[in-house]
């Protein structure tokens, strides 16, 4: 049997024979199998969990342990790395803390973000879910008290889930007021698998009339009503809006179309939990968006609202760029109403400092799905959120959800507060290596809590001032240079959660060279860690980039922190968003394990993206990622040595 008591080898499995194939094989497996702890709130790029486990394992086990050793810890519930200590640079999601945590470990992390270390606070707390579903309960049924006849404006039978709006925006050329649209379609049964089945085949408006029409064919190309309109053609096409009075084209910034009045288009609404319908709004529909307006104003000394707006300094110009300057104009007056309540109930109510937080993060997180940038999948049938693919995209057709609905609705407060509730649940279904056949198995963990504490502090790494050589595993997740700066995504909800200052600066490329200014700041960070970290003991890191720049900003933090590359490693990490398949897009992560200078000889770089090629076959390594793993082979071939030969300890 391995023993991890002595993490101190040379080299460690990490940097000998890590099952990258097989891995990535499971990180495909279990893109459909949700882990309802990393489910708690929306974050970014998060690392498949099965992946960061094995990491985690591979870095304490000695060089020479077997391929079923190996398998055999990582498909078990135990912890193997009982009495370790795993640290991550920039904690994001959680994944390396909550499986260091899940394998025994004392798991400790910086971020500069606030919302991150909220989020993996909690997920690594794990409060008693009972107490959080009967505190959401009684948040549930204040809010319905409340507001819910905003929301439900009739007793009828149906009841509505979504609202559809339009924007109304005025030309800056001729000032004249017109209705935005990217075409006529509101939904569509095109027999996608998950879509929802209806009794016709597309729903369409009319531009002039605003009338509803249920249409019996999806190739209908063509709609009559006030004239002859095509179905797939609007007023803004190629990111410009054509007035129709004078064929003036304006972007949305122009039109600052974020904060136009808007126009209730239709309202979808269900009975019996299986039916679903379009409609004509009612009197009754426009009535409840007066009185939430009414709402609003007279009960705004019972709410907690966010008095402060987004930072200006912006690598995104959005949303400022559409016309959205505070978080409150992201928001309809019944929204903001349900939202206003909800915060203030959870910040008064006498309940325990863990259980607050999980009420916290359960309605910060239904904020994605009840915004006016919601959009609706027409194909599918079902809201898609804020985020769901792109920063700040401003929808034409904009989606309000019923956030009291009772079954449907993706995104209602129930979900939100489900979510949270099921995240602390020890069971969770995954995908281990089946040795016999050769495949990724399903099985169900059952991850016992360690009873060893974790230390998670909202400050950068690079200033981060701790005890030295108390680290035994760094493992860690940089943000991409070429990639969002997600503290101005995350800035959506921290002013909802009052933690609008972030701790330390963002891991961003600046300047007039950034290059030089991202590949130092790593290096700060990464000298920080090693400071920290045991002797004899390697960092590793997973990257990605199909741009030059990246990688020679990886050579200079490495270069900066004086240290070698002991082993480079592909794995398949992004394979859950089926947009990164595109040739410009990455897939897959290169794990980058290094180890200071001094503990190194240089070595020829014993790899070549022919033999990773090969290696992974059938699995696809599309362009960029081709061009992305040349190009961290090519970094890594002066900068690549070999542990000196020594005990293990």
């Amino acid at each position: 049997m391995t023993s991890l008591r002595t993490p101190s080898t040379i080299p460690t499995l990490l940097e000998v024979d890590l099952p990258y194939k097989q891995l990535s094989l499971i990180a495909g497996a279990d893109r459909r199998a949700r882990d309802p702890v990393y489910g708690v709130h929306r974050w970014w790029a998060r690392r498949p969990p099965g992946v960061i486990r094995a990491l985690l394992l591979a870095a304490a086990l000695p060089g020479d342990t077997t391929r079923s050793d190996f398998w055999r810890l990582f498909r078990s519930a135990g912890h193997p790395l009982h009495k370790l200590t795993v640290h991550d640079l920039f904690v994001g999601g959680g994944t390396t803390v909550v499986e260091a945590s899940r394998l025994g470990a004392t798991p400790s992390g910086t971020d500069v973000d606030p919302l991150a270390v909220a989020i993996v606070r909690h997920e690594l707390a794990r409060p008693d879910s009972r107490i959080v579903s009967a505190a959401g309960k009684e948040l549930l049924e204040f809010l319905e008290r409340s507001v819910g006849h905003l929301f439900r404006p009739s007793a009828a039978k149906w009841i509505p889930l979504h609202f559809f709006y339009l924007h109304q925006v005025e030309c800056p050329h001729c000032t004249r007021a017109s209705t935005l649209f990217r075409n006529l379609v509101i939904a569509r049964d095109a027999s996608k698998n998950g879509g929802v089945v209806r009794d016709s085949a597309l729903t369409a408006f009319c531009p002039e009339c605003f009338a509803l029409h249920e249409l019996p064919s999806v190739d209908r190309k063509r709609l009559r009503c006030c004239g002859t309109h095509n179905l797939d053609k609007g007023n803004f096409e190629g990111q410009r809006f054509r007035c129709e009075h004078c064929g003036h084209r304006s972007t949305h910034a122009q039109l600052k179309t974020g904060i136009a009045p808007r126009r209730l288009l239709a309202v979808e609404e269900t009975r019996q939990e299986e039916s679903r319908r379009f409609r004509q709004p009612l009197p009754s529909d426009l009535e409840a968006l007066r009185q939430a307006e009414q709402y609003l104003r007279a009960h705004r000394t019972d709410m907690w609202l966010p008095g402060s707006a987004f930072r200006k300094d912006r690598r995104d110009s959005r949303p400022l760029s559409l016309g959205i300057t505070t978080p409150l104009e992201l928001f309809t007056d019944r929204q903001l109403a349900l939202f206003g309540l909800a915060f203030r109930w959870v910040r008064d109510c006498d309940q325990p400092a863990d259980i607050k937080a999980a009420l916290s993060l359960a309605v910060s997180g239904a904020l994605t799905t009840n915004n006016k940038l919601c959009s609706y999948a027409t194909d599918y049938g079902r809201l898609a959120p804020l985020f769901s693919v792109r920063s700040y995209s401003l929808p034409a057709l904009a989606v309000e959800l019923n956030p009291f609905h009772p079954s449907g609705g993706r995104g209602t407060l129930y979900r939100a507060i489900q979510r949270v509730s099921r995240s602390t649940t020890p069971q969770v279904r995954r995908h281990v290596w089946e040795t016999k056949r050769q495949r990724p198995e399903a099985v169900t963990f059952n991850f016992r809590r360690n009873g060893v504490g974790a230390d998670v502090r909202c400050v950068s790494a690079e200033t981060h001032a701790a005890s030295t050589n108390d680290i035994d595993i760094c493992l860690f997740d940089p943000p991409y240079f070429d990639y969002i700066a997600y503290s101005e995504l995350s800035e959506f909800y921290r002013h909802w959660l009052n933690r609008t200052r972030l701790g330390g600066r963002p891991l961003l490329p600046e300047g007039r060279d950034p290059v030089t200014s991202y590949g130092e700041m790593l290096a700060r960070c990464i000298v920080s860690a090693l400071k920290r970290l045991k002797k004899d003991r390697p960092l590793a890191f997973t990257f990605h980039s199909a741009d030059q720049r990246a990688w020679d900003a990886i050579g200079i933090a490495l270069d900066r922190a004086d240290v070698l590359i002991t082993a480079l490693w592909p794995v398949r990490n992004d394979v859950h968003m089926g947009h990164h398949a595109r040739d410009a897009n990455c897939e897959w992560d290169i794990v980058v394990v290094c180890r200071r200078r001094q503990e190194c000889s240089h070595r020829r770089l014993p790899y070549s993206f022919e033999k990773w090629r090969r290696a992974v076959s059938p699995m696809p390594i599309h362009g960029g990622d081709a061009n992305g793993m040349r190009l961290a082979l090519s970094m890594a071939s002066e900068r690549f040595g070999q542990p000196r030969k020594g005990q293990s300890r």
